[in-house]
């Protein structure tokens, strides 16, 4: 399957029950998963998250933005709403917080095609999307089934969701990358940590990636040399807050054979494929001490060299002269003829 090599996404938020801190809508964009935008209704302003998003675009294209968030507050209030009556049946609506979510965005892929995806959940859980090439839309249970009928007897519905897919968002998305172009095409390559853990008879490896750009990467186990993926617990790649990721990896194997595993890490920043291995403290005090023999020798034998070179001038007649001898200014070189 193709990457993505660039993407553009918005996330929305609608809560029945805003609080202190909770609005009762949140938008955000991102590109390749840099935070660009955000809107609020507390706040009701669209505004730029990146500096190099608000050194490119004037306040016109923000009053723009800040209208459309403001349209999408209103029509997804009502749409959690509406879903809310539907599913709603124990009275219980004014104690319960329910949320209403979407996403929708583009992708460009490196052999210059594009995609695109539009999706809605309620309470978390799937509840309608777009297709696009078919002009249809999906839902997963039945109380999606009144929406899809009603946005798909509305034409315009699905015509608006097409040309703002195929068109509106890959245009803004050419365009923001160009305008971040040296950040979001860094590459910052992974520290990476192996450590291992004994309980029970069992020894647990884990494979820790820290602070990459961009945020694809591969992190396998290998046995062997051999990957092996069924065995591996993987977590989610997650942001930093300078903007990196970070990742892991873990695997279950028997004491006796951790000299067979090692971890392999993929990524933009590498020139090949890493392999690490666990480097066990018995192991580590091992380098450790024959790093200090190493510098104890080097340091020896330069001190013997410089008494050596001391020794060998003072017999020759090379001596540094007295301060009380009464020499000229040569003779304080250390210099005699």
């Amino acid at each position: 399957a193709l990457c993505g090599l660039h993407s553009l996404q918005y996330f929305g938020v609608a809560v029945s029950k805003p609080s202190p801190g909770v609005p009762e809508f949140v938008e955000v964009g991102y590109v390749d998963g840099n935070l660009i935008s955000r809107y609020d209704s507390e706040t009701r302003r669209m505004v730029p998250r990146a500096d190099w998003m608000a050194a490119n675009l004037d306040q016109q294209h923000w009053d723009s933005e800040t209208q459309r968030s403001q349209r999408n507050q209103w029509f997804n209030r009502v749409n959690l709403e509406t879903v809310r009556g539907r599913y709603n049946r124990s009275g219980r609506a004014h104690t319960v917080q329910y949320t209403w979510q979407y996403t929708y965005g583009c992708d460009l892929l490196e052999d210059n095609s594009t995609r695109a995806y539009s999706q809605y959940a309620y309470n978390g859980r799937d509840f309608i999307g777009f297709d696009k090439d078919t002009m249809t839309f999906t839902t997963v249970d039945m109380g999606a089934e009144i929406a899809k009928r009603k946005w798909e007897e509305d034409g315009t519905v699905a015509e608006q969701c097409k040309h703002f897919l195929e068109n509106t968002c890959i245009e803004r998305l050419r365009r923001y990358v160009s305008y971040g172009r040296a950040v979001l095409e860094r590459k910052e390559r992974p520290t990476v940590r192996v450590s291992g853990k004994e309980a029970h008879g069992i020894l647990t490896l884990h494979c820790r990636a820290y602070g990459f750009y961009p945020r694809p990467i591969g992190v396998s186990w290998l046995k062997d040399g051999e990957v092996r993926d069924q065995e591996t617990e993987r977590g989610g790649t997650v942001p930093n807050s300078d903007g990196t990721y970070y990742t892991w990896a873990s695997i279950e194997a028997n004491p006796g054979e951790k000299d067979k595993y090692r971890c392999r890490v993929e990524h933009a920043s590498l020139p090949e494929a890493e392999v690490y291995a666990w480097e066990t403290e018995s192991n580590l005090v091992a380098i450790v001490a024959g790093v200090v023999v190493a510098v104890l020798v080097v340091v020896a034998i330069c001190g013997f060299i410089v008494w050596k070179q001391k020794s060998g001038k003072k017999k020759k007649g090379y001596g540094v002269a007295s301060s009380t001898d009464g020499g000229s200014d040569s003779s304080a070189t250390g210099i005699t003829a």
